[in-house]
C-alpha cells in the first residue's frame, strides 16, 4: 500500500506526462482513424486528468494521502 500513498503523494510527476502523451497519441489515433487505439489513450487522458484534479482538490501531496488514507480506514474496516 505504500506503493500507491507515493504515486498518489507525487501525482503531477507521472499524471502531467502521462496526460501530454494520450493527448497526442489519441489525437494520432483520431487522424488514421484507428478507433480502438484513441479511445484506450483518452481513457488514458482521462484517468490522468481525474488524479490531477483530485489531487488539487484534496490540497497538495499530504492532504492527499491523508484523504485517501482516511477513505481506505473508513470502508475497510
Amino acid at each position: 500500500m505504500d506503493e500507491f500513498y507515493f504515486l498518489v503523494r507525487y501525482t503531477p510527476f507521472w499524471a502531467v506526462p502521462l496526460l501530454l502523451i494520450a493527448g497526442e497519441f489519441a489525437y494520432v489515433s483520431w487522424i488514421r482513424k484507428k478507433k480502438k487505439w484513441m479511445f484506450f489513450c483518452l481513457v488514458f487522458c482521462g484517468f490522468s486528468l481525474l488524479t490531477l484534479i483530485y489531487y488539487y482538490w484534496a490540497g497538495g501531496p499530504e492532504k492527499s494521502v491523508q484523504m485517501l488514507m482516511k477513505f481506505v480506514r473508513f470502508y475497510s474496516s
